[in-house]
């Protein structure tokens, strides 16, 4: 799938038990195949953004659309939502430890049931694509820091999603192995073309995007 139009209107988000909202009529537009960067402070809700466009985290205002289809209300239709549209990476890559790095890739299409030649061909050329083409056999524990979070962005994408949402995919990474990871994020988003944000600190990644939306 290729990535779709973004809009968020009148967002209205807050905590519970907190008075202060988050979110006071968040407004946002990010056209089809934009990468573009989610910059602000620490707890300005950079997080809670990319939750609330997954359908991760309900709001009390407003709305949000992908394609021009409303992120659903109920759990159930969310999880669907997911699996139909988004692609997630953290800083943490989350990846199943007992399983091997093309396990990992494989077991997102193995719930659509998407089990067949042309996956397994899909799942070396993304492996081949992040550098870990000769690294498939090996277990998440068995990887480097770098390479861990690699395998977590091919996993994002190994569904073709429309929208990619990254919560600092490279936040935990030295400096030169995060430009390394980083140079793999353009890569792939220049082949697939995704609809995506990137939550940073780096100020010098997020000049490479080609957006930035600064909140707070």
């Amino acid at each position: 799938m290729i990535g779709q139009p973004l809009s968020i209107q009148g967002l209205h988000k807050t905590y519970a038990g907190n008075t202060h909202p988050v979110f006071d009529g968040f407004d946002l537009q990010v056209e089809a195949g934009c990468l573009c960067a989610v910059v602000g402070v620490s707890g300005v809700g950079k997080t809670t953004l990319l939750n609330c466009v997954a359908g991760l985290d309900h709001w009390e205002g407003g709305g949000i659309t992908v394609g021009g289809e409303p992120v659903p209300a109920g759990a159930e239709a969310r999880a669907l939502y997911r699996r139909r549209f988004v692609g997630l990476a953290f800083q943490q890559p989350h990846l199943l430890p007992e399983f091997t790095v093309r396990e990992n890739l494989r077991m997102p299409l193995l719930i659509q049931g998407e089990v067949s030649a042309q996956a397994e061909d899909w799942i070396a050329e993304l492996l081949s694509t992040v550098g870990l083409g000769e690294l498939g056999e090996r277990l998440p524990g068995q990887l480097s820091g770098g390479e861990a979070a690699r395998a977590g962005l091919a996993r994002a994408l190994v569904r073709r999603p429309a929208l990619w949402l990254l919560d600092e995919p490279t936040g935990n990474l030295d400096p030169a192995t995060a430009e390394e990871v980083f140079g793999f994020l353009l890569d792939l988003h220049a082949e697939l073309r995704p609809t995506t944000l990137l939550v940073t600190h780096n100020p010098g990644l997020a000049e490479r995007c080609m957006r930035t939306v600064r909140l707070g």
